[in-house]
């Protein structure tokens, strides 16, 4: 596993520079679009309350050659999961409503297998993923801002195809 676990409390979430985060479902088998022309895109859902920002990355993704759908209302992503049945979610964690852990935990009931990346740019974010942690939830986390070379190497890195 190449990630870097970052304890909690240690210090503020990581810059893209420096990537650390934690992975309970990282799997060296990662889908690697290179390795054929018939490879199944993997799927994504990228969730963040500022409608400019979730389509900016999806767009992204899209050029990048995964299939990322922009979403800017938590519930809407959770239904829009239970159909598609994504690989990836991408959640922003601070959103009004329902926040990116709460809806990364009804995601992965659904879809176990769903992989679940969060980023954020606010520190209220470590005490929400402690929280997360202590009920047994275990996220990858990203800081803001993301370099799409970075978000893109992360999200092949670890996802099961």
């Amino acid at each position: 596993m190449n990630a870097v676990s970052q304890p909690l409390g240690a210090s503020p979430l990581p810059g893209f520079g420096e990537p650390k985060w934690e992975s309970q479902d990282s799997d060296p088998e990662f889908h690697d679009r290179e390795a054929g022309s018939q490879a199944r895109k993997l799927k994504v859902i990228v969730i963040d309350d500022e409608a400019l920002i979730a389509d900016t990355v999806a767009e992204i993704l899209n050029h990048a050659g995964l299939d990322a759908t922009p979403v800017s209302d938590p519930a809407e992503a959770i239904r829009l999961a239970e159909n598609m049945q994504p690989d990836v979610v991408l959640s922003d964690v601070i959103m009004p409503g329902m926040n990116g852990i709460e809806a990364g935990i009804k995601i992965r009931e659904m879809v176990p297998r769903c992989r679940i990346i969060l980023f954020s740019g606010q520190a209220a974010t470590v005490d929400l993923l402690e929280k997360a942690r202590k009920q047994g939830h275990q996220f990858d986390i990203l800081g803001k801002p993301v370099k799409p070379e970075q978000l893109i190497s992360v999200i092949r890195a670890g996802t099961r195809s």
